[in-house]
Parts: structure tokens; sequence; C-alpha cells
């Protein structure tokens, strides 16, 4: 609950200034078609109430919800406009990292007092009104590279933490403080800067908040093995697990069953974290975390089918054991096989070359046991009781057969690519790069076929629902499209299969098509100018959400087996 957005901490912090947004249009300083369009469904003071509740409901059940403080205007947690019209705050420089251009993202200059002030009224007006002081959080400076010079950068990184922890202590000497670790993971620190940054903290009332213990490492990232707070600083350990589009089953296992022993074994590792970005989370990764963190001992998805399932589904539980047991091959295959549905546009895009194609069939090669093993999948999947009433079960065969269509999906569009090659080789005919292109396409309409099946997939839904609690913003409509379809959120959403993907996909088949029947094998293989891939934006915005929604279901059983049965026949 760290950062789900202020809400209307402004206008409870700066009254004289910022002023509720109207109810009826886009929020002030939305910019369309995007996540930085954040208008809301609901009035911001509905939302601040409904915030209050949600919060007391927490504390009343022994939950904690650390107070945000210092550098907090970043990624969901932006200005708004009238407060820098009003007050005009100076920037903290900023040569590299996100957020540039867009001030309502950027980080108020905290080496000047009156900015260090302001984002403590944000922290003391939330403690007021909904929270309480019984511990803090802090991002820092965080995606930001406020110097090209290293050492000049992080000197200010550092000097930042100075200054928001003793912003702190002003006011609330003793309180614990989390410091959280993105800026470590992204753009990144050495084991070294990190130990620089442990020297200035107090383990007293310090917690180094790690959320990334199962990431990679990416750029000049390291880890928590290298930082020094193993058996000398307070810290957690914590599964970051999916960014926002990554709302299949997934999970760094292999990573996690390496490093989580280490934590366990250290007394000063104080906590298990589980941080996705995302709402429609994977329930064998939520298990695998609810078990280890109380005892460490099960670390492997294997290991933990049987009682998970036999818990969760009851009498269903001997098909969802072998469902999920077939399907973790693939589950496991999230790095090698991202979800390439939702970058159809780039994709296109790409020339053909010889090295791609050798890349793709070198990168398939390595894959093929997992993949071989699709047809009897499908059997088990087409055997899930699905549609009887069992909302685990309808949850997670949903899950388990989109997110094994996903990856399938990958495959089938690299091997579509792979054929293109080929042809222009001379190694294949025209009707098997047009038959490659079918099985594409056969493979994204099942996949539309199963998101039809559960409301969790649907924009048109989500809006009902929230029609059926309070008055909608026209607007908004708007804002949850742009916020489904931006190049980082597009994700398994039925109106983006339907209304987005597959005409898309469309314009890449057409094209391709026309090109082998053409027959120019001399020209680059790619469309020689952009395929028309804004006018299906254009349209998806223009169409109303209530036409894109799924249609009605008699026989959601026979769906799901009919929807199971197209993924396996567009692999045969």
């Amino acid at each position: 609950m760290l950062r789900i957005g202020m809400d209307d901490l402004f206008q409870k912090a700066f009254p004289e200034a910022v002023p509720y947004p109207p109810a009826d249009a886009p929020l002030p300083e939305a910019v369309a078609r995007s996540y930085d369009d954040r208008t809301s469904a609901w009035p911001l003071q509905y939302r601040g109430e409904l915030r209050k509740r949600v919060l007391r409901y927490a504390r009343d059940r022994g939950l904690m919800h650390p107070e945000d403080t210092g550098t907090m205007t970043h990624w969901y947690s932006r200005t708004p406009n009238a407060f820098l019209e009003k007050v005009r705050p100076a920037f903290v420089p900023q040569a590299g990292g996100a957020y540039r251009g867009n001030p309502t993202g950027a980080v108020w200059d905290i080496r000047d007092d009156q900015n260090l002030d302001n984002y403590w009224k944000l922290t003391q007006a939330h403690i007021d009104a909904y929270g309480a002081p019984d511990m803090f959080h802090t991002i820092g400076l965080a995606e930001r590279m406020v110097f090209t010079n290293r050492a000049d950068n992080l000197e200010i990184k550092l000097y930042a933490y100075r200054r928001i922890i003793s912003k702190l202590r002003e006011h609330y000497p003793a309180a614990p403080m989390l410091i959280a670790s993105w800026d470590f993971y992204y753009p990144g620190w050495s084991g070294q800067e990190v130990a620089e940054l442990l020297k200035l903290l107090s383990p007293e009332n310090t917690i180094l908040f790690d959320y990334t213990s199962d990431l990679p490492q990416i750029h000049r990232s390291s880890d928590f093995t290298q930082w020094g707070v193993i058996g000398t600083f307070p810290w957690f350990f914590g599964i970051f697990h999916a960014y926002e589009w990554e709302n299949d089953l997934r999970g760094n296992y292999d990573r996690i069953k390496e490093r989580l022993p280490l934590a366990a074994a250290d007394p000063m590792c104080k906590g298990f974290v589980y941080w996705p970005e995302n709402s429609h989370s994977d329930s064998l990764i939520l298990e695998f975390f609810t078990k280890n963190a109380w005892q460490p001992d099960t670390l492997t998805p294997e290991e933990l089918l049987p009682a998970f399932c036999r818990d969760r589904y009851q009498g269903a539980a001997e098909q969802m054991l072998a469902a999920w047991q077939a399907s973790l091959p693939l589950i496991k295959l999230h790095q090698e096989l991202p979800l390439e549905f939702r970058n159809l546009a780039t994709f296109a895009g790409r020339e053909v070359t010889a090295k791609r194609v050798a890349d793709i069939r070198a990168k398939l090669a390595k894959l093929e046991p997992q993949v071989k093993a699709f047809p009897e999948l499908c059997e088990k999947l087409a055997a899930l009781p699905y549609g009887t009433g069992a909302a685990f079960v309808d949850r997670d065969a949903i899950d388990l057969a989109r997110t094994v269509a996903g990856r399938l999906f990958s495959v089938a569009l690299y091997r579509y690519a792979a054929t293109q090659g080929d042809w222009l080789a001379g190694r294949a005919d025209t009707g098997a790069v047009k038959a490659a292109g079918a099985r594409c396409t056969a493979l994204l309409t099942a996949l539309r076929d199963l998101l039809a099946l559960h409301e969790d997939y649907a924009m048109n839904a989500s809006m009902d629902k929230l029609r059926t609690v309070h008055p909608v913003n026209p607007c908004f409509e708007q804002a949850l499209k742009g916020n489904a379809e931006n190049g980082y959120c597009r994700s398994y959403i039925y109106e983006l299969f339907n209304d987005y993907y597959l005409k898309q996909m469309a314009l890449y088949v057409a094209w391709a098509d026309g090109r082998v029947a053409g027959g120019d094998k001399t020209s680059p293989m790619k469309p020689a100018k952009p395929l028309p891939m804004q006018a299906v934006a254009d349209a998806f915005y223009a169409k109303p959400l209530r036409e894109m929604a799924p249609p009605a279901c008699a026989d959601r059983g026979a769906a799901f087996r009919a929807a199971v049965d197209k993924l396996a026949a567009a692999v045969r």
C-alpha cells in the first residue's frame, strides 16, 4: 500500500493553492492516451473517504501502513499543475533516468528548505487525515541520474537521504524508517555505494527495504549479497515478481531458491516482502511467498503444488494439480518468451535478416522440450471443471490457459518471422508463410476467447462495477483506455485482443501475404513504410467500451474447452 498514489493529499496540505479537480472533466495535468492520465473514476473527496476506511480497516487487523516521506513526487504520486503554478518549486537537476520533461513527475530540489518543508507537509497531512506515525518510507531520488559523473551523482543521493531523515527526526525522533531498494536496482548502485549509504543510517531505527531480491542484476545494479547488510544491518528480503504488464503466471523461482536461504539464516533479516506492480497476481507465487515467509523450507513450486491444490481446489484438486504440473515448464519461460502480442507494431516493423532467423532458430531449439509437450498440456487444460461454480478453479484455469497460450503465441510469432526469412532464402514456399501467419491469428483468437470468460480481464466489466458504487467521471473511460493501451501497461485485456492486437496482426499478415505473393526477394523483408497501426489505436479510443464487451456465454464450460481446442489446433 505504499505507492497507491496520494488521492487528495495536496488538497489537504495546500488548500489555498490546490483545489479539488472537477468530477466531470479530465484531470488538469492528464496526458491523454498514457499512464500519465490520472483522471479518477470517482471524485478525490470520495477517494479520500475510501482511503481513510481502508487504512482504518487494515490497522484494526494489525497491518501497518508506512508513511511516505521525502521526495515522493515520483511514479504514482504526481504534483498537481495548480501547485506547480502557485508555488513554482525548483527541481533537482536530472541528467538521465525517467520522467524527464514532465514537471508533475519531477523531484523538487530539497537543497531548498522550502521544498523539503513542503514535502513534509504532505507527509503530515497524510498522518493527520489517514495514517499514523508508526513507520515511514522513502524512495530517495529513485530512477534519477542527477549528474553524469557517478561520484557526484552518488553524493547528491546520499545528501538527499540525509536531508529526508533529518527532517523526519525533527518530528518523530525514534520512528522506524524504511529505505526502499528500487534505486539500487535501477538505475543501479554498486555494492560499495550501498555500503556508503549504510554508514549514514542508524540500525536502531532504519530498515533496508529490499523488494528486488529476486531480480537479475542489470545495468550497474547489485544485490543484497554485495551490500554488507548480512549480519550487520536490519533489512527485508523481497520478491518484486512482476511489472505492470506481467500479470500472467511467472516467478523467478530459481533465483529465490538460491537467495532465500541466505536471508532465512540471517538474524538481521527482519521480514519477507511481496511487491508486485499489478493487481491480478499469481496465485501460486502468493502461496509460495506466504508459506516461506513463516517457514522457508519449500523452495520450489513443485514441492508446494500438491498441498496448494488440495487446499485451494478441494474436489477439483487432482485435475488442477495435473494442469499445474504440466504447465510449469512453460510458466517458467517468462523471460525466454515475453508477451510479444503487446508489441506487434514494433515486431512487424523489424527487418527479417539472416542473423535474426538464425537467432530465432537457436532460441527455439533450446525451448523445444517444453514446447513439444503442448498437446498433452492441452488435454490437461480441457479436462478442468471450468464453469461448475468453483471460483478458484475458474480463476486459475483461465490463468493457466492464458499464460500457456501467451507463451505459445510468442513461439508462433518467432516462427512466423523465421519462415519469412526462409522464404526469402528459398527454403520455404508462399504457403508456409501464409500458414505461419494464420497460426498466429488463431492463437490470438483463442486467447481472446479465453479472456472473454472471466470479468477480471474486461474493462467494460470494471466500468460497470464502478458505476454501481458511485457516479463515474464521464472522462474516465478514456483514461482507463489510455492506462491499458500505453506501451508500458498493455497486457491480457479482452478489449485489447479483439479491437487492437487482432487488428494489428491482420495488418501484419496482410502485408506478409502480399509480399510473398508478389515474389519480391530482393527488398528488405520488412514493410517499406510503417503499417497503419495508428489507425488501429485511433479506432480503439473512438469505440465505446460497451461496444467492445465480451459476448454473453450460455455454457462457459463448453466455451472454455472450445478455446483450449483452438489452442491445440493452432500448434498441431
